[in-house]
């Protein structure tokens, strides 16, 4: 008879929803830091020249939220899924 382990089931659930949330808030956390970037842009250059700088900016976050992402949720849902074929 195989016993299932409600509670441990439910820690992982909830770690991993904390690590959702956690990323979300640095999701949104970045896009405050575009929008400023692309204000400070707006009050520092011409329009012809904001262009450039804003799809450099945005290409060069978006690299590296995407190097964060693979590394970080990848390692984390390893881990998850070690846990539960443990059990």
């Amino acid at each position: 008879m195989r016993v299932i382990d409600v509670a441990d089931r439910k820690r992982i659930y909830l770690e991993m929803k904390n690590r959702e949330l956690r990323c979300s808030f640095l999701m949104m956390l970045m896009g405050f830091v575009i929008s400023m970037g692309i204000l400070t842009f707006q009050i520092s250059f011409e329009l012809g020249h904001l262009y450039h700088y804003i799809v450099t900016f945005v290409f060069l976050i978006y690299i590296s939220l995407s190097m964060y992402s693979n590394n970080e949720i990848s390692r984390e849902c390893f881990e998850v899924k070690r846990k539960q074929k443990e059990y």
